[in-house]
């Protein structure tokens, strides 16, 4: 009897294209292809693949290598990627390579970088430091270097503090500072001075305050604090208040009162009111009021005033009224009750 179409038919297929594979690859993949297109014949394919790939690595890189773009190619390209890397890393960067380039290509390097670092991340961040792949470089290094520091973070710390060039270096270091960040946030603290760009050392600092936030959120607030204004002052604010406001949004809210005006307070109130408002958006309003910026003001008020208008229109209507809107602003809301 047929099983009917749904998730119990697509398991039973991709478990006969399994145990027809480690007996004869190529009439399984014959099978394969004969299949209905849809979830259950990429999945077969894909274990297929993996079988084949293991008693006959080359034919199956070469049989990937030539199926139509798509989802199933870039499914299949994925499976050989690991399963080359597995039994020999500089044979699956040499396939990967010859990938027409794109997407595809990309992932199936970031595979095989993937399980090469977890043996010798040394020789994997050489290979990606050494990637002329525009793009693909960038997300290579990042993903590295954040395994390499899940993995030891005082060698992948070590390996990017002493890369020569400033750019990369402010490329990897923020996420090993962030997955540093995750255990001792405290430590990773002291490790932001070592970036040189503003725009790396306001991502770090917004990956510090997160996690800090979620162990010791007054803490966090301090050592945010201390910054001057600036780009990492402004994301360590909202990174905190999106961290803070989920756990105690009374205390965030009591910090939030003792802060100044500046930009960097516009942007944890912003942050705080978007975290508050499905719960107490009148709060949420009054507190998008304090905020400085006229432009950012308005636009966060009038984001609330809609998302409330949907669950209390009454009272929604009447703080609407007395609020700094523009008039105009006041009646295209109303107008869409």
């Amino acid at each position: 009897m047929a099983l009917p179409a749904g998730s119990v038919r697509d398991q039973s297929i991709g478990n006969v294209a399994r145990q027809w594979a480690l007996a004869d690859a190529r009439a399984a993949l014959k099978w394969t292809q004969e299949l209905p297109p849809g979830d259950a014949q990429r999945n077969a394919l894909r274990s297929v693949i993996v079988s084949w790939v293991q008693s006959e690595p080359a034919a199956a890189a070469e049989y990937v290598a030539g199926l139509p773009a798509g989802k199933a190619q870039e499914d299949a390209i994925a499976s050989v990627a690991l399963q080359l890397a597995n039994s020999d890393v500089q044979s699956a960067i040499s396939w990967a390579q010859k990938l027409p380039e794109g997407a595809s290509r990309q992932n199936a390097l970031a595979n095989i970088i993937s399980q090469w670092s977890e043996s010798d991340p040394q020789g994997a961040a050489d290979f990606a430091l050494h990637s002329s792949e525009g793009e693909g470089r960038k997300n290579l290094l990042e993903n590295l270097s954040r395994q390499w520091a899940r993995n030891d973070p005082q060698a992948a710390l070590s390996w990017a503090g002493n890369l020569s060039e400033t750019t990369t270096r402010d490329l990897v270091l923020p996420g090993v500072i962030a997955v540093i960040a995750e255990s001792d946030p405290r430590e990773a603290a002291k490790l932001v001075s070592r970036l040189s760009n503003a725009e790396a050392q306001a991502n770090a600092t917004a990956a510090i305050a997160w996690q800090w936030a979620g162990s010791d959120p007054e803490a966090a607030s301090k050592w945010a604090a201390s910054f001057p204004e600036s780009k990492s002052r402004q994301e360590a604010f909202e990174s905190l208040m999106n961290r803070w406001s989920q756990s105690d949004p009374y205390e965030a809210g009591v910090w939030l009162g003792t802060l100044p005006q500046g930009e960097s307070r516009d942007a944890a109130v912003t942050s705080f009111t978007q975290r508050i408002v499905s719960s107490d958006p009148q709060a949420a309003a009054q507190w998008a009021e304090s905020i400085g910026n006229q432009n950012l003001r308005d636009k966060q008020i009038e984001s609330i005033v809609v998302t409330w208008l949907q669950t209390d229109a009454n009272r929604a209507t009447a703080w609407l009224a007395n609020s700094s809107l523009p008039a105009e602003t006041k009646a295209r809301l109303l107008s869409t009750k």
